[in-house]
């Protein structure tokens, strides 16, 4: 099977595993903690209907193959309704690490404008209504930013 007919089926496979079209993925890295370690998943952010997918996939760690050892992996994946955003923007990565590592509040982080875009990377900070906020390195930053309320 070549790769892009694999593609196809793992899109199919979600659709009918989320009961809706996706309309929209990209690459994305979650940035956030859980319990007390910091997290920095790579994986994949798609939308279906109005929920927000977040999964991250299993990476091989050659070190450990060599070692004969096998880390425990634990398959992480979540969702946010679209109605559950109250707005989103484009912080610094190191805001929302201070934020993550509870050094500085989600309102305390700032947009990245103009020229501050050149010297920081961007992390996609989306607030919700709980007033949590959940930070995304995401690969196609401004087509999702088009989808996502302000």
């Amino acid at each position: 099977m070549s790769v892009e007919e694999e593609a196809r089926q793992f899109w199919l496979s979600k659709e009918k595993e989320k009961g809706g079209t996706v309309s929209f993925y990209t690459f994305s890295t979650f940035l956030g903690r859980s319990g007390d370690r910091m997290l920095n998943l790579s994986g994949l952010l798609y939308i279906v209907g109005s929920r927000i997918f977040f999964e991250d996939f299993e990476k091989e760690n050659w070190l450990l193959k060599i070692m004969n050892r096998k880390s425990e992996y634990e398959k992480t994946e979540f969702f946010v309704r679209h109605g559950d955003i109250v707005n989103s923007r484009v912080v610094a990565r190191a805001a929302a690490a201070n934020c993550v590592e509870g050094l500085m509040g989600i309102e305390e982080t700032r947009e990245l404008r103009g020229m501050m875009r050149v010297f920081a990377k961007p992390v996609l900070q989306i607030n919700l209504h709980n007033g949590t906020a959940l930070f995304f390195e995401v690969m196609k930053l401004e087509e999702l930013r088009k989808i996502l309320p302000r």
